[in-house]
């Protein structure tokens, strides 16, 4: 079998015009470079449809084969076989078996995989990483313009640092930090070094018409259960911080995209992680974590949850609601802290036995 080809003779850029002759478990390449190869020692690169027929010598040449028709003949001259996965590839029946196993194995790695190594990836960073990972998106956000200084009185924020100090770890280093935010409207933050950023918007929201009502011509106080409220809404970004999941979810959420990249061949995804670490929201699980350990903490210090529960269905009750400026923005915090059925009854059912706050 004779055909024509481009010989590269690995040593310089020149393309040769040659002829390969296939005979008798031999290859003899005729033209500007006269050579002969045993045929057990070729290797031929699986074949493409519309690409050249590739054939590799052992010394580091190679020589190409233009033509769909040619190269089969060639390859069946040197007695090329393909691969058991080239030939499966060639069966309707194989290649959707294998697609199915490629969707199963990238979903199991997705659900158990990920958040897995995740975990073990946290674990094993140093603290070093939660303060310049806390440091970093505290910069940013102030860079963003969405925190402003607390416009709330001297007085105010004393109570809402006393609730901070109430339930504040010994063992932990936490800080909270009061920012006006009306694009983050009622909202609570916890940063990866400890930081909790609470708005005004919240401490607002807490001290409700029924504070006001309460306090009568004085101006609206704070009570029993808007100690409660703000103390459980700090437990619950404490648990936050204590089980790092800031930590976590960026760890996750760099596997996930490295995951994408490695299928799909874009890897612009993972340059964007540490922006998109600002805006991340917690999964459920790691939102019931954070309620476990907020009850735990409470609990210690003999702080009811049921005026949470409260606060958390009145804020799911009145989303959107326009006769109240604090209460229209509230679905920013519904939709990072999910208020369910389960929750409530979690919350309701860790009050039983509780005097009071």
């Amino acid at each position: 079998m004779t055909t024509a080809a481009n010989l590269y003779d690995g040593c310089t850029a020149r393309v040769h015009a040659v002829e390969l002759v296939a005979a008798d478990g031999l290859l003899t390449v005729r033209g500007e470079a006269d050579r002969t190869y045993s045929a057990q020692a070729i290797r031929i690169a699986e074949p493409f449809a519309q690409a050249p027929t590739v054939l590799y010598f052992d010394d580091g040449a190679r020589a190409e084969v233009h033509g769909a028709e040619p190269g089969r003949l060639l390859r069946e001259a040197l007695g090329y076989r393909p691969t058991r996965v080239v030939r499966m590839t060639e069966h309707t029946w194989a290649a959707l078996l294998a697609l199915v196993l490629l969707v199963a194995l990238l979903g199991a790695a997705y659900a158990w995989g990920v958040p897995a190594l995740a975990m073990h990836i946290a674990a094993t960073l140093p603290p070093s990483v939660d303060r310049s990972l806390g440091e970093a998106s505290l910069k940013a956000l102030d860079a963003s313009g969405k925190l402003q200084e607390s416009r709330l009185s001297d007085e105010w924020q004393a109570e809402a640092q006393a609730a901070m100090r109430r339930v504040a770890p010994p063992d932990m280093h936490v800080r909270l930090l009061l920012r006006n935010s009306p694009w983050l409207g009622p909202n609570a933050i916890a940063l990866p070094d400890g930081t909790i950023v609470m708005t005004d918007q919240m401490v607002r929201l807490i001290v409700d018409k029924r504070a006001r009502t309460r306090a009568g011509r004085q101006g609206p106080t704070f009570g029993a259960a808007e100690h409660a409220q703000l103390a459980g809404i700090l437990a619950h970004e404490i648990g936050h911080v204590r089980l790092r999941h800031s930590v976590r979810m960026l760890a996750s959420s760099s596997l996930t995209a490295a995951l994408a990249a490695s299928v799909f061949g874009d890897f612009s995804s993972v340059a964007a992680l540490p922006t998109a670490a600002m805006h991340m929201s917690y999964s459920r699980d790691k939102e019931t974590e954070a309620d476990e350990y907020g009850i735990a903490l409470m609990r210690h210090h003999g702080i009811s949850t049921l005026p949470l529960v409260e606060l958390h269905e009145r804020l799911e009750r009145h989303t959107g609601n326009e006769q109240s400026p604090w209460l229209r923005n509230a679905g920013r915090f519904i939709a990072s802290h999910p208020v369910t059925a389960e929750r409530t009854a979690r919350l309701r059912a860790a009050a039983q036995g509780q005097a009071g706050p």
